[in-house]
C-alpha cells in the first residue's frame, strides 16, 4: 500500500516571532518534518530579484532536495511558493501559473512519482480577499480539470479562517481538511493552513506541528498530512456506503 506524506508551512521569509530573521532556525524545524513533500510559502523575499530566504547547500535544504521551479532567478519559489522532496522522488512535470488577484499570487502544480505512485501536488498561497480566493480556487480547479487525473493534494496557506465560506468554488471531487489552528503561531486560533485532496486518497492522519523551533520560526505553524492511495474497489465501496 502506497502512502504519501505532505507538509506545508508559511515561513514568513525566515522571520520569527521574535522579529529576528534566522534561516538556520527555520531549517532546523524543516529537518524534523517526516514528509515526502514539503511546501513552503513566503520562501523568497518580496522585493526584486526575490532572493531565497533559505540557503541551499548542493541543491538541498536539510535532507530535502529543492525542486527547481524558477531556474532563471535567484529564488527557490514561484510567487514565494517552494517545493522540497525526499531524494528518490521523481519530478515528471511542473506547471506554474499566475493567479487572478489584485496582488501577485501564483500556483505550483507538480506531477511526481512517489514510490511508483503517480501523484499531483499543488502548492498555493491564496489572496487576502475572499472574492479573490474564490476566483483563485476556481482557476486552479479549471487547470486541474484539463489534465489527466492523478491522486491530488492541494496544500498551503489558504488565508481563509472560516470553514463554511470562501470555498464555494472548490470542486466536489476534492475534500477540504484543516488539521487545526495554525495562526498566530504563539497561540493559534485561526485555521489558515489547509489541505484539499482527491477522493482516491484516504487521509490517515494529520496534525499541526508544534515543535519549539516551528513555533518560534514563523507566525504560522506547519501542518502535515499522511495519505493512503485507495484502489478502485475501495473507492466504489466507499461511495456505495454513502
Amino acid at each position: 500500500m502506497t502512502h504519501l506524506t505532505v507538509a506545508s508551512w508559511n515561513i514568513r521569509a525566515g522571520l520569527g516571532r521574535d522579529f529576528r530573521r534566522r534561516p538556520a532556525r527555520t531549517i532546523d524545524a524543516i529537518v524534523g518534518f517526516d514528509a515526502d513533500i514539503v511546501l513552503l510559502q513566503e520562501a523568497d523575499f518580496r522585493m526584486h530579484p526575490r532572493p531565497a530566504a533559505l540557503p541551499r547547500i548542493h541543491g538541498r535544504i536539510g535532507p530535502f532536495e529543492v525542486i527547481d521551479l524558477t531556474p532563471a532567478t535567484v529564488g527557490i519559489g514561484w510567487h514565494g511558493i517552494a517545493m522540497l522532496k525526499r531524494p528518490g522522488i521523481e519530478v515528471d512535470e511542473i506547471r506554474l501559473h499566475d493567479l487572478p488577484a489584485l496582488e501577485p499570487r501564483g500556483v505550483v502544480i507538480a506531477d511526481l512519482t512517489v514510490r511508483d505512485l503517480a501523484v499531483r501536488i499543488v502548492g498555493v498561497h491564496l489572496g487576502l480577499l475572499r472574492g479573490n480566493r474564490r476566483k483563485q480556487l476556481d482557476f486552479i480547479a479549471t487547470q486541474l480539470a484539463a489534465l489527466d487525473h492523478r491522486p491530488t493534494v492541494i496544500a498551503g496557506d489558504y488565508n481563509e479562517w472560516r470553514d463554511q465560506r470562501g470555498f464555494e468554488t472548490l470542486p466536489d471531487w476534492l475534500r477540504l481538511h484543516s488539521p487545526g489552528p495554525t495562526f498566530p503561531s504563539g497561540r493559534p486560533f485561526l485555521n489558515l493552513d489547509r489541505m484539499a485532496y482527491s477522493r482516491d486518497l484516504d487521509l490517515l492522519s494529520s496534525s499541526v506541528i508544534a515543535g519549539p523551533e516551528a513555533i518560534m520560526a514563523s507566525d504560522h505553524r506547519p501542518i502535515i498530512g499522511r495519505f493512503r492511495h485507495l484502489k478502485s474497489a475501495d473507492i466504489a465501496r466507499r461511495i456505495g456506503t454513502k
